[in-house]
């Protein structure tokens, strides 16, 4: 149910408007409409938060700084200025503050990934649609708007992104340069590109987007996005930060979660594994004999796991292998 609209900033025309379901709290979709910073498009804010508002969520369309009152970073600001009066007025809005994703459009997803990276408030995660993520795209409509990948770093939250390989008039390059930021930063993030659709599909047929220049499915992205976020707010989702090169690059101390390569070149680690864990050290003993150097690139909690090793183990491995600081490049 659509409610009353929320003025933040009368002179730029910036304003908020929730699209409250229940009682009960619920995680937040602010949704950033595209329009390529020159209006806020309505085909991807109230269909949106519709969609939204069935699958269960508090939904909220931030209208930023577009046409006139334009000027980068006005829109970012805005964000934040968004996100700073849902944290504040969570009890009232049922919503959960810590859970509050911030869902982008074209120029809206482009807001969207740099909030994702650049703002004091970052979003619990970001779901990006059709993105104008690169420099060269987004200059036409928006001088001094930055690069969004350029600005991933290892802060960036994680992403969820859909595009069409058909975009012409926000090439999917633009996702795949961002993803690649996304990878080498080892963010967590979910990819989906459609074989074809014309740029601005929305939520699909009910935005409009039908006939035979729209693929079918491209409403998929949303359910999809939904479970996506379902899995990271209950903890189920397996992060990239689990794998063993995002730990040997940037653990200070050794954990289950190095590569057997880095805990097994530690003399320390050895000893304490074969004194306080030997069952645990002979399964890695067995593993390497059957697989040999592959056994290398495994993390030591993956291969336990696999072998059904308890967690209350890996835990308890984890704190007494904390005491180790870690050694690169053995």
């Amino acid at each position: 149910m659509k409610q009353k609209t929320i003025i933040l900033n009368k002179e730029r025309d910036v304003t908020l408007t929730p699209f409250l379901i229940q009682k009960q709290r619920t995680p937040a979709i602010l949704i950033l409409p595209g329009g390529a910073y020159t209006t806020c498009d309505e085909s991807e804010g109230i269909p949106v938060a519709n969609a939204f508002h069935e699958l269960g969520f508090q939904a909220f369309i931030l209208r930023y700084s577009v046409g006139k009152h334009y000027k980068w970073p006005y829109p970012l600001e805005d964000f934040e200025q968004a996100m700073e009066y849902l944290i504040r007025h969570a009890d009232e809005l049922c919503i959960e503050p810590e859970h509050i994703i911030a869902a982008g459009f074209s120029a809206g997803g482009h807001l969207a990934a740099m909030a994702a990276s650049a703002a004091r408030h970052k979003p619990f995660a970001a779901i990006i649609c059709y993105g104008a993520a690169k420099e060269e795209t987004i200059q036409f409509k928006a001088p001094g708007a930055p690069d969004a990948s350029k600005a991933v770093t290892l802060d960036t939250c994680p992403c969820f992104l859909a595009s069409s390989r058909t975009d012409w008039i926000v090439p999917v390059d633009n996702t795949l340069e961002f993803v690649e930021a996304l990878t080498r930063h080892y963010i967590d993030y979910e990819l989906h590109i459609y074989g074809y659709a014309m740029h601005g599909f929305s939520v699909g047929e009910k935005a409009g987007a039908k006939g035979p220049l729209f693929c079918s499915r491209v409403d998929d992205w949303l359910e999809e996005s939904v479970s996506w976020i379902d899995d990271l707010i209950s903890g189920r989702y397996m992060s990239i930060r689990e794998n063993a090169e995002y730990n040997d690059a940037y653990a200070r101390t050794l954990s289950t979660r190095n590569s057997c390569k880095i805990i097994f070149a530690n003399p320390d680690a050895v000893k304490l594994l074969r004194h306080r864990f030997l069952p645990q050290y002979l399964i890695y003993e067995a593993a390497k004999k059957q697989i040999g150097p592959f056994i290398e690139t495994i993390t030591l909690k993956n291969l336990l796991q696999f072998m059904k090793v308890k967690e209350k183990t890996l835990r308890k491995m984890d704190q007494m292998l904390a005491s180790f600081p870690l050694k690169k490049n053995p």
